[in-house]
């Protein structure tokens, strides 16, 4: 037996350390590295799941055509030739803009994107931008801050109090939990605000209910109190803030009860939150759900505020934590400068269904109005995960010719028209980093041979380029890629190299990011006033921007992830139907029973779900998990496309549904 040394690719916080025990050629266990810094040999179930999906009897091996609208098995040679083929074709006739490459964070190693390389030589292509995810706190906390960077989780222990704020670690980043239960047994108060009394509420010291979309109204609500009790920290406004008397007259503007009203939260409750808050150091740690209204992004920057005005940015204990990007503007992602051969052209991933629409009308290349042809899918279930998919389907069925590159066929892989089966981490060399939160750097090792060398992106695409004949493409090994890759790395320790991030533990994290108070902004200040901001046309100043309003009889439908799936990976082989939580008192309301089966109807579309009774829903809250495929009701079927204030960030919360009984 062998054991080799990987990391988890979900789109994950904790990226963990991983020891695969392989016996002839097969994968007999997957725990978690027990001498890890971060990881500590403890996993999830989504981690150990890499195994069932590696040996999965529903796994395709060989690529597939679709003639006639039935899949054929054809060779990798013939996939390649097809594939050729047709981006020649394209390219030739209309442009290479004429092809759409599409991904989006289904794996997280590093080669699992070489398709974008790829088309960058290719000539470059159509490429989204804004995402389903993070994007308009990314763009908040890079305006406010100059980049995106957060403590390492052991200083969490260093908390006078811990603001848990739209998070839900219990479910999304386990390490996050057990540090947590550790910083309350060294006294540390935990304070849990999400509309969602979830797992992670049940450990608080206190849990805020507030409402859906209005934390931007409790933070500067909570703002206003400490400006007026003088609980600012002055010399560190003065020393290192810019835009304070901008922001603290816009305040003025707003009423403390219209905000206590607007977030559902008392005032003294309010009071109580300060309190705690300005006991230093006493951090914030931010979820991914509050940015998914139209105010996300400013919703991310009143908190990022409270932050800065009391002082507690750049302290051991302290800090606003939303996510933390150690290696992607270190790392050389472009070791071969792909980049100088492409003209991309973008479209915002919200405007999606539009942008088809309107490209697929086009049938000559006539400027920026080039006609989409043909659309590459990668590391993405993008008719799973996107909103409004009964517009996006039929968008997506104009485009000619349809690749999707996966392991299954997801509800995306059978709108296509070639399948191209790929590996699984556990059958690739790669390496892996988290943006989130694990600030170390993995090299996975590849634990067994996938059924074709072909199967690996990495292989598939080099393949493709030889046959393509494109010039300069890197025919290199994984090996001398990676190299370059982690070149820069060398500046911080020169001894740096694959051999030496497989067999230790490498990290460049700063456990106090912003210690030196030297932020990346252009004033070298944290930025209350952005000038960048005002660029766009917006108000430079955190403002609130009220969430759509529910009207009469409607829910607002909200969507989480559940404790054992990311998306929809792990929800394939689910029986039944999809459920939907309301709590009590709306149930009787609407007298429906539990686990009783209803509609959901929204302005895009009607799904049928199982209700489930549970009263840590608030009133007017329909609360789903994401991840269910089209067979058992996906929310996203009824969800709203539209965008945030920054980022382009889907606002998948601002969707609202009416309950319909059957019977």
């Amino acid at each position: 037996m062998k054991i080799v040394s990987q990391g988890c690719t979900l789109d994950c916080f904790d990226a963990c350390r991983l020891k695969v025990h392989v016996e002839n050629n097969k994968v007999i266990k997957i725990e978690g590295d027990k001498e890890h810094p971060f990881t500590k040999g403890f996993i999830c179930n989504k981690g150990r799941a890499h195994l069932d999906r590696l040996n999965h009897p529903d796994r395709i091996y060989n690529p597939l055509l679709k003639i006639d609208g039935k899949w054929e098995e054809i060779t990798f040679d013939k996939a390649i030739e097809i594939m050729a083929e047709k981006l020649n074709f394209y390219r030739d006739k209309y442009s290479s803009q004429s092809v759409m490459y599409y991904e989006q964070y289904g794996n997280g190693g590093l080669l699992k994107s070489i398709g974008d390389i790829f088309f960058n030589f290719y000539g470059g292509v159509s490429k989204q931008k804004g995402g389903p995810c993070w994007s308009a706190g990314i763009k908040a906390q890079t305006y406010d801050f100059g980049d995106v960077r957060g403590h390492s989780l052991e200083d969490m222990k260093n908390s006078k109090n811990i603001f848990i704020w739209g998070k839900n670690p219990a479910y999304t980043t386990i390490h996050t939990m057990q540090i947590l239960q550790n910083a309350k047994l060294n006294g540390c108060k935990v304070i849990v605000i999400d509309p969602i009394k979830t797992s992670t509420a049940n450990i608080a010291d206190y849990y805020i209910q507030i409402n859906p979309g209005t934390d931007g109204a409790l933070a500067m609500a909570m703002a206003k109190i400490i400006i007026k009790d003088n609980l600012c920290d002055e010399d560190y406004i003065d020393s290192y803030v810019i835009g304070y008397e901008e922001y603290k007259n816009y305040l003025d503007t707003l009423e403390l009860d219209y905000l206590s009203k607007e977030c559902g939260i008392e005032l003294d409750t309010i009071k109580e939150l300060v309190k705690l808050y300005v006991q230093k150091y006493s951090s914030i740690w931010l979820g991914y759900g509050m940015q998914k209204y139209r105010n996300g992004g400013n919703t991310i920057r009143a908190i990022d505020a409270l932050g800065a005005i009391t002082g507690q940015i750049g302290y051991s204990g302290g800090g606003i934590n939303y996510a933390n990007k150690v290696y992607p503007s270190i790392l050389n992602t472009d070791p071969y400068c792909s980049y100088i051969y492409a003209q991309n052209r973008e479209f915002y991933v919200h405007k999606l269904s539009e942008f088809i629409d309107n490209s697929t009308k086009c049938t000559v290349n006539n400027g920026d109005n080039v006609a989409l042809k043909m659309a590459v899918i990668v590391k993405s279930n993008l008719l799973n995960q996107l909103p409004n998919l009964n517009k996006l389907e039929s968008s997506f069925d104009k485009i000619e010719f349809k690749v999707c590159f996966d392991m299954f066929m997801t509800d995306t892989a059978s709108r296509c028209d070639l399948f191209i089966p790929c590996s699984t981490t556990l059958e690739s060399e790669d390496l892996l980093y988290s943006s989130m939160c694990n600030p170390y750097i993995t090299y996975n090792e590849k634990a067994v041979e996938p059924m074709s060398k072909l199967m690996d992106e990495y292989y598939f695409f080099r393949e493709l380029a030889k046959v393509m004949k494109i010039n300069n493409y890197p025919q290199v090994s994984k090996k001398e890629y990676l190299s370059k890759v982690i070149e820069p790395l060398k500046v911080v320790d020169k001894s740096i190299n694959l051999d030496k991030i497989k067999n230790g533990y490498i990290t460049i994290h700063k456990s106090i990011p912003w210690e030196d108070k030297k932020f990346e902004t252009t004033s070298g200040k944290f930025e209350l006033y952005s000038s960048k901001v005002k660029s766009l046309g917006i108000t430079p100043i955190p403002t609130y921007i009220e969430p759509k309003k529910i009207r009469k009889g409607e829910f607002r439908l909200i969507t989480t992830h559940h404790r054992e799936t990311l998306f929809s990976q792990h929800y394939m082989d689910k029986k039944g139907i999809s459920k939907a939580y309301i709590n009590e008192n709306m149930a009787i309301i609407r007298k429906i029973a539990d686990n009783e089966i209803v509609s959901l109807q929204s302005e895009n579309g009607k799904i049928n779900v199982q209700i489930v009774i549970d009263n840590n829903v608030k009133d007017n809250i329909v609360q789903m998990h994401v991840g269910w495929w089209k067979k058992h009701g996906n929310p996203n079927f009824i969800t709203s496309s539209n965008v945030s204030d920054l980022g382009g960030q889907v606002t998948y919360n601002e969707t609202f549904v009416d309950i319909i009984k059957q019977n």
